[in-house]
Protein backbone atom coordinates (compact mmCIF):
# COMPACT_ATOMS: atom_id res chain seq x y z
CA UNK A 1 0.00 0.00 0.00
CA UNK A 2 1.28 3.23 -0.82
CA UNK A 3 0.32 5.16 2.51
CA UNK A 4 3.07 2.46 3.82
CA UNK A 5 6.19 4.28 1.72
CA UNK A 6 5.56 7.79 2.99
CA UNK A 7 4.93 6.17 6.71
CA UNK A 8 7.98 3.50 6.33
CA UNK A 9 10.37 6.23 5.08
CA UNK A 10 8.95 8.96 6.73
CA UNK A 11 11.95 9.97 8.78
CA UNK A 12 14.06 10.07 5.66
CA UNK A 13 11.46 11.83 3.54
CA UNK A 14 10.89 14.66 6.68
CA UNK A 15 14.99 15.21 6.46
CA UNK A 16 15.31 15.36 2.82
CA UNK A 17 12.60 17.31 1.77
CA UNK A 18 12.34 19.93 4.31
CA UNK A 19 15.45 21.18 2.15
CA UNK A 20 13.20 22.99 0.53
CA UNK A 21 9.64 22.85 1.40
CA UNK A 22 8.24 25.46 -0.76
CA UNK A 23 9.19 24.06 -3.50
CA UNK A 24 7.63 21.10 -2.71
CA UNK A 25 4.40 22.39 -1.52
CA UNK A 26 4.15 24.60 -4.71
CA UNK A 27 4.85 20.73 -7.18
CA UNK A 28 2.26 19.62 -4.78
CA UNK A 29 -0.63 22.25 -4.82
CA UNK A 30 0.11 22.00 -8.68
CA UNK A 31 -0.76 18.41 -8.61
CA UNK A 32 -3.76 19.30 -6.88
CA UNK A 33 -3.15 16.79 -3.87
CA UNK A 34 -3.66 19.47 -1.51
CA UNK A 35 -6.74 22.06 -0.91
CA UNK A 36 -5.77 25.50 -1.88
CA UNK A 37 -6.86 26.37 1.91
CA UNK A 38 -4.73 23.72 2.65
CA UNK A 39 -1.65 25.18 1.10
CA UNK A 40 -2.03 28.59 2.55
CA UNK A 41 -2.53 26.58 6.32
CA UNK A 42 1.05 24.67 5.59
CA UNK A 43 2.85 28.25 3.98
CA UNK A 44 0.91 30.81 6.39
CA UNK A 45 1.78 29.03 9.80
CA UNK A 46 5.24 30.07 11.68
CA UNK A 47 6.16 26.53 11.82
CA UNK A 48 10.10 25.57 10.72
CA UNK A 49 10.44 23.71 7.56
CA UNK A 50 10.55 20.47 9.28
CA UNK A 51 7.46 20.54 11.29
CA UNK A 52 5.82 21.76 7.79
CA UNK A 53 7.20 18.67 5.81
CA UNK A 54 6.12 16.83 8.81
CA UNK A 55 2.55 17.89 8.48
CA UNK A 56 2.24 17.71 5.08
CA UNK A 57 2.85 14.00 4.82
CA UNK A 58 0.60 13.42 7.41
CA UNK A 59 -2.15 15.05 5.54
CA UNK A 60 -1.13 12.94 2.53
CA UNK A 61 -1.44 10.03 4.39
CA UNK A 62 -4.93 10.85 5.76
CA UNK A 63 -6.25 11.13 2.40
CA UNK A 64 -5.66 7.81 1.33
CA UNK A 65 -3.81 5.17 -1.22
CA UNK A 66 -4.65 7.06 -4.09
CA UNK A 67 -3.44 10.30 -2.91
CA UNK A 68 0.08 8.45 -1.28
CA UNK A 69 0.34 7.10 -5.22
CA UNK A 70 0.26 10.44 -6.98
CA UNK A 71 2.62 12.09 -4.14
CA UNK A 72 5.03 9.16 -5.03
CA UNK A 73 4.79 9.68 -8.92
CA UNK A 74 5.18 13.35 -8.24
CA UNK A 75 8.68 12.69 -6.67
CA UNK A 76 9.74 11.12 -9.49
CA UNK A 77 9.60 14.51 -11.47
CA UNK A 78 13.20 15.76 -12.78
CA UNK A 79 12.98 18.66 -10.87
CA UNK A 80 11.94 16.93 -7.87
CA UNK A 81 14.83 14.82 -8.19
CA UNK A 82 17.20 17.76 -9.47
CA UNK A 83 16.56 19.48 -6.15
CA UNK A 84 16.31 16.51 -3.65
CA UNK A 85 18.65 13.77 -5.13
CA UNK A 86 18.60 11.59 -2.05
CA UNK A 87 15.36 10.69 -3.59
CA UNK A 88 16.80 8.29 -5.99
CA UNK A 89 18.16 5.87 -4.14
CA UNK A 90 14.92 6.17 -1.74
CA UNK A 91 12.63 5.28 -5.00
CA UNK A 92 14.83 2.53 -5.95
CA UNK A 93 14.94 0.50 -3.21
CA UNK A 94 11.54 0.71 -2.78
CA UNK A 95 9.86 -0.53 -5.99
CA UNK A 96 7.04 -2.71 -5.23
CA UNK A 97 7.34 -6.44 -6.08
CA UNK A 98 5.14 -7.60 -9.11
CA UNK A 99 3.34 -10.75 -9.69
CA UNK A 100 3.48 -13.13 -13.26
CA UNK A 101 1.40 -15.64 -14.49
CA UNK A 102 4.73 -16.97 -16.12
CA UNK A 103 6.58 -18.83 -13.60
CA UNK A 104 9.71 -19.08 -15.44
CA UNK A 105 10.52 -15.31 -14.86
CA UNK A 106 11.18 -14.13 -11.12
CA UNK A 107 8.63 -11.82 -9.82
CA UNK A 108 11.91 -9.50 -9.06
CA UNK A 109 13.12 -9.69 -12.87
CA UNK A 110 10.05 -8.65 -13.69
CA UNK A 111 9.79 -6.01 -11.18
CA UNK A 112 13.16 -4.81 -12.84
CA UNK A 113 11.93 -4.47 -15.78
CA UNK A 114 8.47 -2.76 -15.35
CA UNK A 115 10.42 -0.10 -13.59
CA UNK A 116 12.96 0.46 -16.65
CA UNK A 117 9.80 0.74 -18.48
CA UNK A 118 8.11 3.14 -16.57
CA UNK A 119 11.20 5.15 -15.86
CA UNK A 120 11.68 5.56 -19.74
CA UNK A 121 8.01 6.18 -20.00
CA UNK A 122 8.40 8.87 -17.49
CA UNK A 123 11.26 10.53 -19.08
CA UNK A 124 10.01 10.35 -22.19
CA UNK A 125 7.20 12.47 -21.63
CA UNK A 126 9.06 15.24 -20.11
CA UNK A 127 11.42 15.28 -23.01
CA UNK A 128 9.92 17.54 -26.11
CA UNK A 129 9.96 21.28 -26.38
CA UNK A 130 8.56 23.94 -24.05
CA UNK A 131 4.71 24.87 -25.10
CA UNK A 132 5.62 28.55 -26.40
CA UNK A 133 1.71 29.35 -27.50
CA UNK A 134 0.73 32.11 -25.26
CA UNK A 135 -0.14 35.29 -26.64
CA UNK A 136 1.78 37.51 -25.97
CA UNK A 137 4.60 34.80 -25.48
CA UNK A 138 5.73 36.57 -22.26
CA UNK A 139 7.43 39.52 -21.23
CA UNK A 140 11.16 40.66 -22.41
CA UNK A 141 12.87 43.25 -20.03
CA UNK A 142 15.24 44.98 -21.67
CA UNK A 143 17.86 47.40 -19.07
CA UNK A 144 20.56 49.33 -21.52
CA UNK A 145 22.64 51.12 -19.18
CA UNK A 146 24.75 53.73 -21.19
CA UNK A 147 25.49 55.80 -18.85
CA UNK A 148 27.56 55.85 -16.11
CA UNK A 149 29.00 57.79 -12.53
CA UNK A 150 32.31 57.82 -13.47
CA UNK A 151 33.21 55.15 -16.50
CA UNK A 152 32.95 55.92 -19.57
CA UNK A 153 29.45 56.14 -21.88
CA UNK A 154 28.26 52.70 -23.54
CA UNK A 155 28.36 54.15 -27.40
CA UNK A 156 27.04 51.60 -29.48
CA UNK A 157 24.62 50.20 -26.50
CA UNK A 158 21.58 51.34 -28.02
CA UNK A 159 22.26 49.67 -31.74
CA UNK A 160 22.35 46.34 -29.48
CA UNK A 161 18.79 47.63 -27.94
CA UNK A 162 17.46 48.66 -30.93
CA UNK A 163 18.17 44.87 -32.64
CA UNK A 164 16.87 43.39 -29.37
CA UNK A 165 13.37 45.30 -29.09
CA UNK A 166 13.18 44.60 -33.06
CA UNK A 167 13.30 40.27 -33.02
CA UNK A 168 11.81 39.81 -29.71
CA UNK A 169 8.90 41.87 -30.60
CA UNK A 170 8.60 39.66 -33.83
CA UNK A 171 9.01 36.49 -31.79
CA UNK A 172 5.62 37.46 -29.94
CA UNK A 173 7.10 39.38 -26.64
CA UNK A 174 5.63 42.12 -24.96
CA UNK A 175 9.10 44.24 -24.81
CA UNK A 176 9.68 46.70 -21.92
CA UNK A 177 13.29 48.63 -22.63
CA UNK A 178 14.93 50.10 -19.21
CA UNK A 179 17.99 52.73 -19.50
CA UNK A 180 20.43 53.79 -16.57
CA UNK A 181 19.50 51.94 -14.01
CA UNK A 182 21.39 52.09 -10.64
CA UNK A 183 21.94 48.88 -9.34
CA UNK A 184 19.40 49.05 -6.50
CA UNK A 185 16.85 50.12 -9.27
CA UNK A 186 17.82 46.58 -11.89
CA UNK A 187 17.00 44.76 -8.27
CA UNK A 188 14.14 46.47 -7.33
CA UNK A 189 12.62 46.21 -11.20
CA UNK A 190 13.74 42.54 -11.46
CA UNK A 191 11.73 41.53 -8.12
CA UNK A 192 8.85 43.51 -9.59
CA UNK A 193 8.43 41.80 -12.71
CA UNK A 194 8.82 38.67 -11.66
CA UNK A 195 6.03 39.19 -9.35
CA UNK A 196 3.78 40.30 -12.55
CA UNK A 197 4.92 38.00 -15.27
CA UNK A 198 2.99 36.27 -17.48
CA UNK A 199 3.03 33.86 -20.49
CA UNK A 200 5.02 30.47 -21.46
CA UNK A 201 8.73 32.50 -21.35
CA UNK A 202 11.07 35.15 -20.15
CA UNK A 203 13.61 36.85 -21.04
CA UNK A 204 15.83 39.44 -19.54
CA UNK A 205 18.41 40.84 -21.69
CA UNK A 206 21.23 43.13 -19.26
CA UNK A 207 23.21 45.51 -21.37
CA UNK A 208 25.96 47.15 -18.49
CA UNK A 209 29.84 47.10 -17.72
CA UNK A 210 30.70 44.33 -15.76
CA UNK A 211 33.23 42.51 -13.73
CA UNK A 212 33.30 38.52 -12.81
CA UNK A 213 29.50 37.59 -12.35
CA UNK A 214 28.43 40.93 -11.44
CA UNK A 215 27.13 43.84 -13.78
CA UNK A 216 27.49 47.70 -13.00
CA UNK A 217 24.53 50.04 -12.75
CA UNK A 218 24.53 53.09 -13.32
CA UNK A 219 25.75 54.53 -10.35
CA UNK A 220 28.79 51.83 -10.56
CA UNK A 221 27.41 50.13 -8.22
CA UNK A 222 27.68 45.92 -8.54
CA UNK A 223 24.72 43.69 -8.89
CA UNK A 224 25.42 39.98 -8.77
CA UNK A 225 24.03 37.44 -11.54
CA UNK A 226 22.70 35.56 -8.27
CA UNK A 227 20.43 38.60 -7.51
CA UNK A 228 19.19 38.31 -10.97
CA UNK A 229 18.52 34.99 -11.26
CA UNK A 230 17.25 34.51 -7.91
CA UNK A 231 13.34 36.47 -8.36
CA UNK A 232 12.95 33.92 -10.89
CA UNK A 233 13.56 30.83 -9.01
CA UNK A 234 11.16 28.29 -8.96
CA UNK A 235 9.89 29.15 -5.82
CA UNK A 236 10.36 32.67 -5.73
CA UNK A 237 8.38 32.90 -8.81
CA UNK A 238 5.46 30.11 -9.12
CA UNK A 239 4.51 31.47 -12.28
CA UNK A 240 7.39 30.50 -14.23
CA UNK A 241 8.13 27.15 -12.43
CA UNK A 242 8.56 24.56 -15.37
CA UNK A 243 8.77 27.47 -17.53
CA UNK A 244 11.88 28.51 -19.33
CA UNK A 245 13.91 31.68 -18.43
CA UNK A 246 16.63 33.51 -20.73
CA UNK A 247 18.73 35.98 -19.37
CA UNK A 248 21.51 37.47 -22.18
CA UNK A 249 23.93 39.39 -20.38
CA UNK A 250 26.38 41.93 -22.73
CA UNK A 251 28.98 43.01 -19.77
CA UNK A 252 32.76 42.42 -19.28
CA UNK A 253 33.30 40.00 -16.68
CA UNK A 254 37.37 40.67 -16.12
CA UNK A 255 40.19 42.95 -17.73
CA UNK A 256 41.96 39.64 -19.45
CA UNK A 257 42.24 39.66 -23.49
CA UNK A 258 41.22 36.38 -25.55
CA UNK A 259 44.77 35.59 -27.42
CA UNK A 260 40.50 45.36 -36.91
CA UNK A 261 37.86 48.29 -36.84
CA UNK A 262 38.38 50.85 -33.29
CA UNK A 263 36.52 48.88 -30.82
CA UNK A 264 36.15 49.80 -27.02
CA UNK A 265 35.91 47.09 -23.98
CA UNK A 266 32.56 47.25 -22.14
CA UNK A 267 34.45 47.77 -19.06
CA UNK A 268 37.45 49.94 -20.24
CA UNK A 269 38.55 51.35 -16.74
CA UNK A 270 38.21 48.28 -14.64
CA UNK A 271 39.57 48.36 -11.26
CA UNK A 272 41.72 45.25 -9.60
CA UNK A 273 39.14 44.95 -6.41
CA UNK A 274 38.90 41.17 -4.70
CA UNK A 275 35.46 40.17 -5.86
CA UNK A 276 34.08 36.50 -4.25
CA UNK A 277 33.27 34.23 -6.57
CA UNK A 278 30.09 31.76 -6.91
CA UNK A 279 28.23 29.41 -8.67
CA UNK A 280 25.25 29.70 -10.73
CA UNK A 281 22.50 27.77 -8.75
CA UNK A 282 21.37 24.60 -10.85
CA UNK A 283 17.65 26.12 -11.15
CA UNK A 284 15.76 24.49 -13.76
CA UNK A 285 14.66 25.88 -16.99
CA UNK A 286 17.19 28.72 -16.46
CA UNK A 287 19.39 30.05 -19.68
CA UNK A 288 21.89 32.46 -19.13
CA UNK A 289 23.98 33.73 -21.83
CA UNK A 290 27.07 35.71 -21.25
CA UNK A 291 28.74 37.12 -23.51
CA UNK A 292 31.86 36.46 -22.72
CA UNK A 293 33.81 33.90 -20.59
CA UNK A 294 34.30 34.84 -16.80
CA UNK A 295 37.67 36.98 -16.54
CA UNK A 296 37.73 38.31 -20.01
CA UNK A 297 36.75 41.44 -21.65
CA UNK A 298 33.80 41.68 -23.99
CA UNK A 299 33.56 43.99 -26.88
CA UNK A 300 31.51 46.36 -28.63
CA UNK A 301 31.64 48.21 -31.74
CA UNK A 302 30.99 51.99 -31.21
CA UNK A 303 28.79 52.53 -34.10
CA UNK A 304 27.19 49.53 -34.81
CA UNK A 305 26.59 47.26 -31.58
CA UNK A 306 28.43 44.74 -29.44
CA UNK A 307 29.60 41.37 -31.75
CA UNK A 308 27.63 39.53 -28.99
CA UNK A 309 24.12 41.09 -29.39
CA UNK A 310 24.37 41.92 -32.82
CA UNK A 311 24.78 38.09 -33.72
CA UNK A 312 22.64 37.08 -31.58
CA UNK A 313 19.47 39.06 -33.08
CA UNK A 314 20.57 37.75 -36.73
CA UNK A 315 20.86 34.02 -35.54
CA UNK A 316 17.40 34.44 -33.43
CA UNK A 317 15.82 35.54 -36.64
CA UNK A 318 17.38 32.92 -38.61
CA UNK A 319 17.53 30.03 -36.64
CA UNK A 320 13.59 30.68 -35.34
CA UNK A 321 12.88 30.87 -39.86
CA UNK A 322 14.50 27.13 -40.35
CA UNK A 323 13.10 25.97 -36.81
CA UNK A 324 16.32 25.29 -34.38
CA UNK A 325 15.93 25.56 -30.66
CA UNK A 326 17.96 27.79 -28.32
CA UNK A 327 20.97 26.46 -28.49
CA UNK A 328 21.70 25.10 -31.70
CA UNK A 329 21.03 28.79 -32.15
CA UNK A 330 23.80 29.86 -29.12
CA UNK A 331 26.27 27.70 -30.99
CA UNK A 332 26.08 29.47 -34.20
CA UNK A 333 26.52 32.64 -31.79
CA UNK A 334 29.47 31.92 -30.50
CA UNK A 335 30.86 30.82 -33.88
CA UNK A 336 30.21 34.20 -35.25
CA UNK A 337 32.00 35.90 -32.03
CA UNK A 338 34.93 33.87 -32.04
CA UNK A 339 35.46 34.86 -36.08
CA UNK A 340 35.15 38.64 -34.99
CA UNK A 341 38.50 40.66 -34.35
CA UNK A 342 39.63 44.15 -33.38
CA UNK A 343 42.10 45.73 -31.08
CA UNK A 344 42.35 47.03 -28.27
CA UNK A 345 44.48 49.21 -26.31
CA UNK A 346 46.86 47.76 -29.01
CA UNK A 347 46.37 43.96 -28.85
CA UNK A 348 44.55 41.77 -30.84
CA UNK A 349 40.97 41.48 -29.34
CA UNK A 350 39.16 37.95 -29.84
CA UNK A 351 36.00 36.73 -27.76
CA UNK A 352 33.70 34.00 -26.86
CA UNK A 353 30.67 33.18 -25.33
CA UNK A 354 29.52 31.56 -22.42
CA UNK A 355 26.46 29.85 -21.74
CA UNK A 356 24.97 28.32 -18.12
CA UNK A 357 21.96 25.99 -19.04
CA UNK A 358 19.63 24.19 -17.01
CA UNK A 359 16.47 23.89 -19.82
CA UNK A 360 15.23 20.58 -19.52
CA UNK A 361 13.53 20.24 -22.82
CA UNK A 362 14.04 22.31 -26.47
CA UNK A 363 12.95 25.42 -26.77
CA UNK A 364 11.91 26.31 -29.95
CA UNK A 365 10.75 29.58 -31.03
CA UNK A 366 7.38 29.64 -33.32
CA UNK A 367 8.15 32.01 -36.77
CA UNK A 368 5.52 34.36 -36.60
CA UNK A 369 2.75 34.60 -39.16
Amino acid sequence: MEPNFIRQNKVLLIEVLSADHNLLLQHVQEKRLITTREYNNLRSGHDNAEKVTINLLDMLVNKGDERCAQFRQLLHRDTILETFPRLNDLLRTQQPAVSTENPGIPATEVSGILSRLRTYGEGSAEVGSYTMTSVPLGPCLIINNVNFKDKAPRHGSNEDKNALMDVFSWLGFEVKVLTDLTAQEMKNELEKCSKEVAGDCFVCCILSHGRSNFVLGSDDELLSTEDILSPFKGHNCQTLAGKPKLFFIQACRGTDTQNAVEIQADDPQADARPLSFFFIPADADILVSYATVNNYYSYRNTMTGSWFIQSLCKRLREGSCRGEDILTILTGVNDDVCREQGRHHGKMAKQVPEQCVRLRKRLIFSVPK
